[in-house]
């Protein structure tokens, strides 16, 4: 039985400790929830801290927010350096964000562990996932972190690699759906142009083994929203263009989602942008 601290307390972090409190002792810190311990308590008592923070995006430069991350990031080094501790970042951030903090606090372990949760099925998606990612930089590091999941999720798929690749797998896992829901949106418009059935037409493409027909759907809104595409797909074509590379797909993407979507609901999501921290 191992003593694990979660740090933010929303869909991920629920998931967290719906996965693994009836094993282990779970102590959760969240700022704006009183109910809960401090972040000193949570770090001090536990051997395997998740992080569980948003990643905002920033409206005016197309960039990803830290902020979030920084502050607690820094809060958490100062109670977990010099010891065993592992800090497991499960918040999607940027390629190379987890070895940043690595080199800013090298005497702390961190790992970078993504999560593939679909919110409105989170707590049932975190037990029975697709597959386990564990990225670190420290072989100890990994192999603890392993046999947590291990002992949890024995016939579940694990994948051990260097924390920058399981950053990108993140990214390249969210990003290719959204690609996949702005493909279908723009489909669904030839069809409509060309008077027939969508639905038709998806059930005889999908009926190809290669073709998964999972965000392929059409909603009332259009497009994608949300908590994570939106955000997600904003920061890598941020960091795209900081590698200087030209994310051109990706910026049509973006383009194409924010013609057809009807709302744009995560300007008004509290974390999503910048702008809406709480």
């Amino acid at each position: 039985m191992a003593n694990i601290g979660i740090v933010g307390y929303g869909f991920v972090g629920t998931a967290v400790e719906y996965g693994f409190k009836d094993d282990h002792n779970i102590r959760i810190y969240d700022k704006y929830k009183e109910e809960f311990d401090t972040l000193e308590g949570v770090v001090k008592s536990s051997e395997l801290i998740f992080v569980c923070l948003p990643t905002p995006y920033k409206d005016e430069n197309m960039n990803i927010d830290l902020s979030i991350m920084d502050e607690n990031i820094e809060g958490i080094s100062k109670y977990a350096k010099n010891t065993d501790k592992i800090v497991i970042i499960k918040s999607t951030v940027v390629p190379g964000t987890t070895r940043n903090y690595s080199n800013q606090y090298p005497d702390v372990n961190f790992c970078f562990n993504p999560e593939f949760l679909r919110e409105a099925h989170h707590l049932e998606d975190f037990v029975n996932p697709d597959r386990t990612v564990i990225g670190a930089d420290k072989e100890e590091v990994l192999a603890r972190v392993a046999q947590l999941y291990r002992k949890k999720m024995p016939h579940v798929p694990m994948f051990m690699t260097d924390p920058t690749t399981a950053e990108l797998v993140k990214y390249f896992s969210n990003l290719f759906l959204a690609t996949k829901v702005t493909f279908a949106n723009e489909m669904s418009e030839f069809c409509d142009a060309l008077e027939v059935d969508y639905n038709e037409v998806k059930g005889m493409v999908t009926a190809d083994r290669r073709i998964s027909d999972s965000h392929l759907e059409i909603t009332k809104e259009g497009g994608f929203g949300g908590k994570c595409f939106p955000k997600d797909l904003v920061a890598l074509i941020g960091l795209g263009k900081k590698l200087g590379l030209e994310p051109s797909l990706l910026e049509a993407v973006w383009e194409k989602n924010l013609k057809v979507r009807k709302k744009q609901d995560w300007k008004d999501i509290p974390f999503v942008s910048s702008n809406q921290k709480k």
